[in-house]
């Protein structure tokens, strides 16, 4: 099972708010656990809570992946149009060392 998955599931029972955020539908994310990374796409839909959680960097995603995995992940945050212009984001950015 991936950690994305296992952080789903967790987040959705002890940060509904968070889980919302990132796994409610409102905008595209990519996960890497290699990294690991998280790519974010923001969109119209999202909500005031998650252009705050954006503008922050992803700071509350990271600190609970860190409490749940021990791992520090990275993120990048870009609008939904570019998102979905981006076929391998490993590709994207490992030549170019963009890490948020």
């Amino acid at each position: 099972m991936s950690r994305l998955l296992l952080m789903e599931v967790a987040m959705k029972e002890e940060i509904p708010e968070l889980y919302e955020i990132y796994f409610g539908g409102s905008v595209p994310i990519y996960y890497d656990e290699k990294v690991p990374f998280i790519v974010v796409g923001t969109s119209s839909k999202m909500s005031k809570n998650a252009a705050v959680e954006f503008i922050r960097g992803c700071e509350n995603f990271k600190e609970y992946h860190k409490e749940l995995f021990g791992i520090e992940v990275k993120s990048f945050v870009t609008d939904e149009k570019n998102f979905k212009n981006i076929k391998n984001w490993w590709n994207y950015f490992h030549p170019n060392g963009i890490y948020g």
